[in-house]
């Protein structure tokens, strides 16, 4: 199980101040064909169907079977819950990042961050030379913080653009929660 400990800035609706608190985001690594994955789906059918618009019969998918996945959860002292996830599919030569997901209410926050960089340090332990990511056109900049840069222009994905992405081990940068 991956841990990682950060400050997180809350801001009270009612008064105009900043409040931190200690809190945990925890993770863990499930095998697509022998994990249970309701948890990864739950989020995926919220941040792809529900606010997205993509059908259910296309959110999963055979790749679901072969993916390692990431799911990041928010932990206190006496609740953890599921906030974030994303797969990490090996395609012959290719490592690809893909359904990377964090529910709404929990973005910016450092989740997204968290998936995203188990799941390159997975690839990069299993041999990796460099990751692509299909990245949605709204969430190229997160990846650039994290050290991917842009290949080829971007296309339409069933009404999505997107932007294929690559990092390699020299460029992925290091601290979290940029």
């Amino acid at each position: 199980m991956y841990i990682y400990t950060f400050l997180k800035a809350n801001i009270a609706r009612e008064s105009n101040f900043l409040k931190e608190v200690s809190m945990y985001i925890t993770g863990k690594y499930i095998l697509g064909g022998l994990g249970d994955l309701s948890e990864v789906f739950t989020i995926r059918e919220k941040v792809f169907c529900e606010e997205q618009g993509l059908p259910l019969e296309k959110e999963q998918d055979e790749d679901d079977k072969e993916a390692i996945f990431a799911l990041a959860f928010e932990e206190g002292e006496d609740f953890k819950k599921p906030v974030a996830t994303g797969r990490l599919l090996f395609l012959g030569e290719k490592f690809k990042l893909g359904k990377i997901a964090t529910l709404k209410e929990y973005r910016k926050m450092g989740y997204g961050d968290f998936v995203v960089r188990m799941l390159i340090d997975k690839a990069f332990t299993m041999g990796a030379k460099e990751i692509f990511v299909d990245a949605q056109i709204p969430a190229v900049d997160f990846y650039k913080t994290i050290g991917f840069r842009c290949v080829g222009e971007p296309f339409d994905d069933e009404g999505i653009m997107r932007q294929s992405m690559v990092v390699e081990p020299h460029t992925c940068k290091r601290n979290c929660c940029h």
